[in-house]
């Protein structure tokens, strides 16, 4: 496990949190090697821990772990932690051992909302694809520069995704046209936390999908105060690599083109990708949601009954 790391952040204290849990539930891993790995996350998590959040259960149990470190180092610097002897360590282990069983449990819980989340996807997007001839489908992926990563925060990050969903809900500026759109909110090792965000437009409103998703990324910019990156997915350049191919999903959708309606649907099915477990979020706030789409039943929008039933949902 590496921990050289040029600034701790939330997000990476908690995502070396759950893999050193990890290794000593699951790998081998010798007293002295325990200790330093232990001392380093200890202090760094003293910054970052919040009691108004909800951590996954690997965090949890390193909580219970910290309060017995508090107990033997009874005021003594963290560097004290190298000197702990074996049954302290022991202590602390059999405390992170009983996340052995729950790993398994977490993990399933993990798959099993991702498969309703891809069935929720997918039935918003088939009921689009079926109601419309022609969409325009925009990829944009929004996170925060590595540098400006100490400053950010899950409660950051929700405070910002919330001017963000209420923007798309608004329907101005670059998100007029809108006929729907799906967000997801991921955690990674290196990128940290950062969304993937689908936005489908009608094409006879708007023409350019790579004006669009770069109009996208600097609104972000400007509700994160310039802490934020994006990836723009329809340029053409990232568009030739997936139609050397045959793959491409993003851009102009024509509805009744099978090739380009599985492509599209491929697109947007990255969003809510079970396999995708060392992206889920270590840390929330409570009953704060990491997948959304829009609403396909709304009143501005015709023919919806006929749609349902050709879908048959």
């Amino acid at each position: 496990m590496n921990l050289i790391t040029p600034l701790w952040n939330e997000s990476s204290v908690c995502t070396a949190i759950e893999d050193f849990v990890y290794d000593v539930c699951f790998e081998q891993m010798d007293e002295q090697q325990f200790k330093q790995i232990l001392s380093t996350l200890y202090e760094a998590f003293q910054y970052f821990y919040s009691a108004q959040l909800h951590y996954a259960e690997s965090i949890q149990y390193f909580i219970q772990c910290k309060y017995w470190i508090d107990h033997f180092l009874n005021g003594q610097s963290a560097s004290y932690i190298l000197n702990f002897n074996t049954q302290q360590v022991q202590t602390l282990c059999c405390v992170l051992y009983q996340y052995r069983n729950d790993y398994w449990n977490e993990l399933n819980r993990f798959i099993q909302q991702e498969q309703q989340n891809r069935n929720s996807l997918y039935q918003y997007l088939t009921k689009l694809i079926t109601h419309y001839s022609e969409l325009l489908f925009v990829r944009v992926d929004l996170g925060y520069l590595e540098e400006q990563q100490v400053y950010i925060g899950i409660q950051d990050v929700q405070q910002h995704m919330n001017i963000l969903r209420n923007r798309i809900a608004n329907q101005d500026g670059c998100f007029m046209g809108l006929q729907g759109y799906a967000w997801a909110l991921e955690q990674g090792a290196k990128k940290g936390y950062h969304c993937h965000l689908l936005l489908i437009y009608d094409p006879s409103k708007r023409l350019s999908d790579w004006y669009l998703a770069d109009q996208v990324g600097k609104l972000w910019q400007s509700i994160t105060g310039n802490l934020g990156w994006y990836f723009n997915c329809n340029t053409t350049e990232h568009k030739q690599k997936f139609m050397r191919n045959n793959r491409l999903g993003v851009g102009n959708i024509q509805c009744n083109v099978q090739l380009e309606v599985s492509n599209a649907f491929n697109t947007g099915m990255y969003l809510v990708n079970p396999e995708k477990y060392a992206q889920h979020l270590r840390a929330k706030i409570p009953y704060m949601r990491s997948f959304g789409t829009g609403q396909f039943e709304v009143h501005w929008r015709r023919g919806v009954a006929q749609t349902l039933q050709q879908c048959g949902f």
